[in-house]
């Protein structure tokens, strides 16, 4: 009796598991045929990015070249907001397969990037909507971590503070700066292109601002201090604030929520985050040249 009760709780261990293969078979095959109409558009951005590449590569003219570099930032915009048409669609998916750890993963893929970053209240609703075996699973306990940090560093938090060493071993404290002056961190690395793009029009915007209350908080995320410090010698950007990540044994990055860089923070003088900007782009930019040209004409 006991051998036939083994074999029936063996049969139905595998049976269980074949179902819940087929079943999570079945899912990705309803994700792919969702993501099929959005697939088609990136792809077909791609084609065209490709092609503007190539034509940048041997353009003599300045001014064309410039023409071309505009036309391949509008289809990165493009690009990014047919990701976030996407991402609204996984997010009723997920809604809809409470049960799935594959739907799970489809937006915890999201969660730190940028297409994600204005939607931390949807994202909060749809992970409350997974059962408690999908919430209490290691990724599950993953996502709700990466919800923690995502909530402590969105506009409106509170910035979190932050002790550490500038590149000229002076303490920095985000609290001594509160009530004073309203602080740009800019999240960086010397091998980061886009990074360093951007670094002349940062000057400018902090030599314009610079006396009315305006600093910055350069956070590297190089592993070779030589590096960082020759580029910023290189760029001279030695003005406003430098503070390595690797020389502090920070955890900044993590505070701040931050995955990749570029990647800028700015705190009023009441230390609350009022902007944030993942990536490059001519979009990020006016839009940060605007929000200081507001707060500094208002003042």
């Amino acid at each position: 009796m006991k051998k036939i009760n083994l074999l029936f709780l063996v049969f139905i261990f595998f049976a269980s598991h074949m179902c819940f293969a087929q079943d999570e078979a079945a899912i990705e095959k309803e994700i792919l045929e969702l993501h099929k109409p959005t697939k088609k558009i990136r792809d077909s951005i791609f084609g065209l990015q490709k092609a503007i590449v190539s034509k940048i590569e041997i353009e003599k003219d300045s001014i064309i070249k410039n023409q071309l570099i505009l036309q391949l930032d509008d289809l990165e915009n493009v690009k990014d907001q047919n990701d976030i048409n996407e991402l609204k669609l996984d997010f009723v998916f997920a809604k809809n397969h409470p049960n799935s750890p594959r739907a799970l993963k489809l937006i915890r893929i999201h969660v730190g990037r940028f297409i994600g970053m204005n939607f931390y209240d949807t994202f909060v609703e749809v992970f409350e909507n997974f059962t408690p075996e999908i919430k209490n699973s290691e990724k599950g306990l993953e996502m709700a971590e990466k919800l923690k940090y995502f909530k402590q560093s969105k506009v409106g938090s509170p910035a979190p503070d932050f002790e550490a060493k500038d590149i000229n071993s002076k303490n920095i404290s985000l609290a001594n700066f509160k009530g004073k002056k309203y602080i740009l961190i800019d999240f960086w690395a010397s091998w980061c292109g886009p990074c360093r793009e951007e670094l002349p029009y940062i000057k400018e915007l902090y030599k314009k601002y610079q006396a009315q209350g305006f600093e910055i908080i350069s956070v590297t995320k190089d592993e070779n201090s030589d590096l960082w410090k020759k580029a910023i010698a290189k760029e001279q950007i030695e003005a406003w604030k430098h503070i390595s990540i690797l020389e502090n044994n920070s955890s900044i990055d993590k505070d701040y929520f931050v995955n990749g860089v570029p990647h800028k923070v700015l705190i009023d003088k009441n230390g609350i985050i009022i902007g944030k900007w993942k990536g490059s782009g001519e979009i990020n930019k006016h839009d940060l040249q605007k929000q200081l040209k507001t707060i500094f004409e208002a003042e």
